[in-house]
């Protein structure tokens, strides 16, 4: 992590530096691609537990095949998430290479705020809509526009995730746990299906912002 000057929070010291996005974009995007991959195969299970088709009845218990899916679930989100907040730590830092000056967000909290209960609602993507206008146009990113991109990953996130949760929660206390069961189910399905357009998003998102820095950091570096 750079340290930061306290008044100004632009990075000081040996990380001062732009830094090269390409290799880490490509590895994030490579773990969003295994997460889609998941996330369907996912979706097919849950469908045919709800019986949307004629899907044989699984086995009771737990199994070899079944403990290697879940460990690879495990070890696929763990990556993804880890590489996509390395990324967005160092698109922030690198934004504020390339000239972005008086951005609010720090490289820390544009990570941070993933983790700050009620405020990771919104925090994020506002930390996420200073990157993309930074990158756009670092000597003026406050009049930079933002691609409705960023609002469709954001929306997507929040439904998926929270919205889910939410809808579990109430069916909890509300339902026998027959009906919780379905319920469940059910919107464990629907947070697969959204998972797939999630990530595509993100992906694309990853993909403009650093070829927007890197082009910005070549035309820089030009005698």
């Amino acid at each position: 992590m750079d340290h930061a000057n306290p008044a100004t929070g632009e990075a000081t010291g040996s990380d001062a530096s732009f830094q090269d996005p390409t290799a880490l974009a490509k590895w994030t995007k490579l773990f969003l691609y295994a997460g889609i991959a998941v996330a369907l195969v996912s979706a097919w299970a849950v469908a045919g537990e709800l019986g949307l088709y004629g899907a044989a009845e699984s086995p009771e218990g737990w199994t070899p095949v079944g403990i290697l899916w879940l460990l690879a679930q495990a070890a696929i989100a763990l990556g993804t998430a880890i590489l996509v907040l390395s990324w967005i730590y160092r698109a922030n830092h690198n934004a504020r290479q390339l000239g972005a000056a008086d951005m609010r967000f720090t490289p820390g909290w544009a990570v941070g705020w993933y983790f700050i209960p009620i405020a990771w609602f919104w925090m994020p993507y506002l930390a996420m809509r200073e990157i993309w206008r930074a990158s756009v146009n670092p000597s003026d990113w406050g009049a930079a526009p933002v691609s409705p991109l960023l609002r469709w990953w954001w929306s997507l996130w929040i439904v998926g995730s929270w919205g889910t949760d939410g809808v579990d929660l109430v069916a909890s206390l509300r339902l026998d746990e027959a009906g919780f069961e379905t319920v469940d189910a059910a919107t464990n399905l629907v947070g697969h299906v959204l998972a797939i357009p999630l990530a595509f998003s993100l992906v694309a998102i990853i993909a403009a912002v650093s070829q927007l820095q890197t082009a910005h950091h070549r035309r820089q570096s030009e005698p």
